[in-house]
């Protein structure tokens, strides 16, 4: 019945606030593609021509990537305090009723964790695919072909991908979860 509830609250949260869920798949998508770069077919080619700039590049992609968490971090922050916002009364109806403090606080954890798992499952297809495609479209602009194309799947930028975009979520919607969990039912 719980996780049902979490379920379907989560469901409900993104189908009203579609763009938010849309923006956090883009980032999604974003992460993947800024971090698999070095797997890329156009990476390893201009390797060849100019090794010194790639190696400082690839050196910029760990500042990037953690430039890009910290808005991200912010982008989720203020969208679930706005979301939370809107569903004070909800929470202190919950509380009215009798849910614990900490049965609400892991109903909200649970949703952010079940909508990171949403996003997750649908950016990272959609980032294989985009990056496969530049994959291909540079390849066959630089003269390599189809035939040259190796398809290229990097484990790493996953995890990378997916741990630091369930971290970025955890601790905006903990902060959030703090906030509200002190309220009282009146309050809210």
């Amino acid at each position: 019945m719980f996780f049902r509830q979490i379920r379907r609250s989560a469901a409900k949260n993104r189908k009203n606030n579609s763009l938010f869920f849309g923006t956090l798949v883009a980032a999604i998508v974003a992460f993947y593609t800024l971090l698999s770069l070095e797997s890329q077919d156009v990476i390893r080619f201009l390797k060849t021509l100019e090794s010194d700039a790639i190696e400082r590049l690839m050196l910029l992609i760990p500042v990037v990537y953690a430039v890009s968490l910290f808005f991200v971090f912010f982008l989720v922050y203020f969208a679930y305090r706005y979301q939370m916002d809107g569903r004070r009364k909800e929470f202190g109806l919950y509380l009215m009723l009798g849910m614990g403090r900490g049965r609400l606080f892991a109903m909200l954890m649970g949703e952010t964790l079940w909508n990171s798992l949403v996003s997750i499952l649908t950016g990272l297809p959609i980032a294989l695919l985009l990056t496969e495609g530049i994959s291909l479209a540079t390849a066959k602009v630089i003269g390599l072909g189809i035939v040259g194309h190796e398809i290229s799947l990097s484990f790493p930028a996953v995890l990378w991908t997916v741990a630091g975009f369930i971290l970025v979520q955890c601790i905006a919607m903990l902060a959030l979860c703090a906030q509200y969990s002190r309220k009282e039912p009146m309050e809210l």
